[in-house]
C-alpha cells in the first residue's frame, strides 16, 4: 500500500517529464528524420556545414569560455565565504547568488544595455570622467566579448552556488592536520582540497556549460541576430519569416539536447564521485 502511495506521489513528475520532456523530444527527432520524401538524413548532414556549423562551434566556445570564467571567479568567492566563518555573510551571498543566477533573459539585456551599451549610464561615465571612449578601444556590448562579459553574471553566482555546499563540507581537522605537520595553506590547497573536489568542479563546469550553450533570449535581445550562434539560427529556422524550414531547425535542436544530455550526464556522474569520494575521505580520517 506504500509503494502504491509513493508511485501514486510521483506520477504529478512522471506526467510532467513525459508531457513536456519525452513527448517534444520524440517529436523533434521525428521532424529532424522526415523530409518531403518520407525519412532522411538530409537536415543533420546539413547542419554540419557552413553557417550551421560555424554557429555550433562559436557557441561552444562561447560556453567553454563563459562557463571557465565563471568556475573560477565562482570558486574564489565561495571559498572566500567559506573562509571568514560569518553565517549572515554566506547568507546574503547565497540570496544573492540565487537570485542573480536567475537574472537571465531580456531583464538581463535590458539591464546591460542601459550601463554598457553604446549610451549606457557607465558607458557614458567613463567617457566624460576618465576620457575613454570604450568604443574607439573595440568595446562592443553586442559582439562575442560582450556576451561574455553578460554571460559571466549569471555564471559565476550559478557556480557560487554549487560550489558552497561542497566547500561547507570540508572538515576543519583536515587543514589543521596539514598546518600541524608544518606544510603551508598551497599544499593544503594542492593536496587535500583539490583532489578532494576536482569531481564537483567538472561537474559545476559542465553544468555551467549547458547553461551557456543553450541561452537564447539573452544572445538575441543583445545582438539581433548579428552574432552567429546555434540557439539563434534555430529560432530562425522554426519561426523565421525568410528561413524557416522546420527539419533543419529540428535537427540542430537535437544536436543542441544531445550536447546538453552530456554535460547534465557528467554532471549527475561528477557529483556521485564528488559525494563517495568525501565519504571515503572522512571514513579514512574516523579511522
Amino acid at each position: 500500500m506504500r509503494r502504491w502511495l509513493a508511485y501514486g506521489i510521483y506520477l504529478p513528475v512522471f506526467a510532467f517529464v513525459l508531457v513536456f520532456g519525452l513527448i517534444p523530444a520524440f517529436g523533434l527527432l521525428a521532424g529532424s528524420l522526415t523530409g518531403d520524401h518520407g525519412p532522411t538524413l538530409a537536415y543533420y548532414h546539413q547542419s554540419m556545414q557552413g553557417q550551421f556549423y560555424r554557429a555550433f562551434m562559436t557557441t561552444f566556445w562561447l560556453s567553454v569560455e563563459s562557463g571557465a570564467i565563471g568556475l573560477i571567479w565562482g570558486a574564489i568567492i565561495a571559498w572566500s565565504v567559506t573562509r571568514i566563518h560569518i553565517p549572515w555573510v554566506e547568507r546574503m551571498v547565497t540570496a544573492l547568488s540565487s537570485t542573480m543566477a536567475n537574472f537571465a533573459g531580456l531583464p538581463l539585456a535590458i539591464a546591460f544595455m542601459a550601463t554598457l551599451g553604446a549610451s549606457g549610464m557607465l558607458t557614458n561615465l567613463i567617457n566624460h570622467v576618465l576620457f575613454i571612449n570604450l568604443a574607439q578601444l573595440g568595446w562592443n556590448l553586442a559582439s562575442l566579448q560582450g556576451l561574455l562579459v553578460i554571460y559571466t553574471t549569471f555564471q559565476t553566482p550559478l557556480a557560487i552556488i554549487l560550489l558552497l555546499p561542497a566547500l561547507n563540507s570540508l572538515e576543519t581537522q583536515w587543514e589543521e592536520a596539514v598546518y600541524t605537520l608544518g606544510a603551508s595553506i598551497w599544499t593544503y590547497l594542492g593536496r587535500v582540497v583539490l583532489p578532494i573536489l576536482l569531481p564537483g568542479l567538472f561537474g559545476t563546469f559542465a553544468l555551467l556549460f549547458a547553461n551557456s550553450f543553450s541561452a537564447y533570449v539573452t544572445a538575441y535581445a543583445i545582438s539581433g541576430g548579428s552574432i552567429n550562434l546555434l540557439p539563434l539560427q534555430i529560432g530562425y529556422l522554426i519561426d523565421g519569416n525568410v528561413s524557416l524550414n522546420i527539419g533543419l531547425g529540428d535537427a540542430l535542436a537535437m544536436e543542441e539536447m544531445a550536447v546538453l544530455a552530456v554535460s547534465l550526464g557528467l554532471f549527475l556522474l561528477m557529483s556521485k564521485l564528488q559525494s563517495a569520494r568525501m565519504g571515503r575521505r572522512k571514513k579514512s580520517v574516523a579511522a
